[in-house]
């Protein structure tokens, strides 16, 4: 069978896009266990250098394959930070038109219609408002600049520490354990049981929202990082489809150009003969006079 490659010098779209497909024909290749080996980080670099593959791109890959950040177990007293933020930069800009398949992907994975806003080249999606409820201090952002298309899902937990601290400790706490300590302080007769009741109360009031906000919180944030990852799925796709656009294009664009900059000369050259010819009658009819 004849080389498909001989004596053939393949573009730089072509070197991806045959990357791209055998790599995903690796996969199911017999031969693929019996060469494989693994390699270092610079290594890997070095290789797909060769490939005309940017070590940027390599650590693009390499955060969507590595596994969420879990939470730190000191974060104060309250078990889990107040602000949470899953970013990615991607290499490449996308059109105005990604940005309804942008939407998209954001409400399906929040669940929520929400509310969008477009500035520019920047889209942002917050919750939808609920009168009388509380309400999330979620943001996703998606913007293109400068060659480089940022995804940033930000969420600030106060409101949630608030209610779960204030609602569940202070509720509870108070709620149950004023009413219990004067039960048993009459029951009993004795202050010190009752004083032992209401502060045992409140412990328990305030070690359940100790437990739940931290749950809570890594939860959303899973989430976060499954909407960056599905984001910026979208992104790198919508970024490759245009580049290829425009490599597709650009000698299409270079012939009009061309032509329009030939048909300019011939328009000024017709303007100068026609000025001439004009200039021309103007002196016969002035020696006839």
């Amino acid at each position: 069978m004849d080389d498909p490659f001989r004596e053939r010098r393949l573009s730089p779209a072509e070197v991806r896009r045959i990357l791209r497909r055998a790599l995903d024909l690796a996969e199911q290749d017999a031969e693929t266990q019996a060469i494989e080996t693994s390699m270092t980080e610079a290594e890997l670099v070095r290789h797909a250098g060769e490939l005309g593959i940017p070590r940027t791109a390599l650590r693009s890959a390499a955060a969507e394959q590595a596994p969420p950040e879990k939470l730190k177990s000191q974060r104060g007293w309250l078990g889990a930070p107040t602000r949470t933020v899953a970013e990615e930069e991607i290499d490449g800009e996308i059109a105005s038109e990604t940005h309804e398949d942008l939407v998209d992907v954001i409400r399906n994975v929040m669940g929520d219609a929400g509310q969008v806003q477009i500035v520019g080249k920047t889209l942002t999606w917050t919750p939808t408002v609920i009168p009388q409820g509380q309400q999330r201090q979620l943001s996703v952002t998606v913007r293109s600049r400068h060659g480089k298309t940022l995804v940033r899902v930000e969420e600030r937990h106060t409101n949630l520490a608030l209610g779960l601290y204030l609602g569940i400790g202070l509720g509870v706490g108070l709620g149950v354990g004023m009413p219990a300590a004067v039960t048993i302080g009459t029951a009993t007769k004795d202050g010190v049981s009752a004083a032992l009741a209401a502060v045992a109360c409140l412990v328990f009031a305030f070690l359940l929202p100790r437990l739940m906000f931290p749950w809570i919180v890594r939860r959303r944030s899973r989430k976060h990082d499954a909407l960056r990852k599905r984001l910026s799925s979208v992104i790198r796709g919508a970024s490759r489809d245009m580049r290829a656009t425009e490599e597709a294009t650009a000698p299409q664009k270079r012939k009009r150009k061309r032509i329009a900059g030939a048909a300019a000369e011939a328009e000024a050259e017709a303007e100068a003969e026609a000025e001439a010819e004009a200039e021309e009658a103007d002196a016969r009819q002035r020696q006839k006079r």
